[in-house]
């Protein structure tokens, strides 16, 4: 029961937070835009802008890129959970009993975590395969 009555209290505080932070109003002193901005070294015109069409060699360079963040993750995701599932074995053979029982229970959270880790990493790499497939 003491614990319901502190999730409500953090929920209704939360709750008051957050409408006081709506109700403050906000003040905006901006300036009319114009078509130039002034800077030091002469004028800017944005309509002067003319953006280039994307290369094949843009879309390979930021697919290559990407590829490398994902296979980072991986691996550093690959490390974390070994390392991990070493340290729980090792207390898991040198434990009471008592301390077996609680390690068989947190192995639960932590094979599902590795699933969820390595299931999205997986659909990194498929979505990864498909971009690298498409021609723009």
């Amino acid at each position: 029961m003491r614990k319901n009555k502190i999730i409500l209290l953090k929920t209704f505080i939360l709750f008051i937070t957050i409408s006081i932070l709506f109700l403050i109003p906000t003040n905006v002193k901006a300036q009319e835009v114009t078509s130039e901005v002034k800077v030091a070294t002469g004028v800017i015109n944005p309509g002067d802008f003319k953006p280039s069409e994307l290369t094949d060699d843009d879309t390979e360079i930021v697919t290559s890129k990407a590829a490398t963040i994902v296979d980072i993750i991986r691996i550093i995701g690959i490390i974390v959970t070994v390392v991990t599932l070493m340290l729980i074995g090792i207390k898991y053979m040198t434990g009471s009993l008592e301390e077996k029982a609680d390690y068989k229970k947190s192995m639960i959270p932590y094979l599902i975590g590795v699933g969820v880790f390595f299931a999205l990493s997986q659909l990194l790499a498929v979505i990864m395969k498909i971009a690298e497939g498409f021609n723009v």
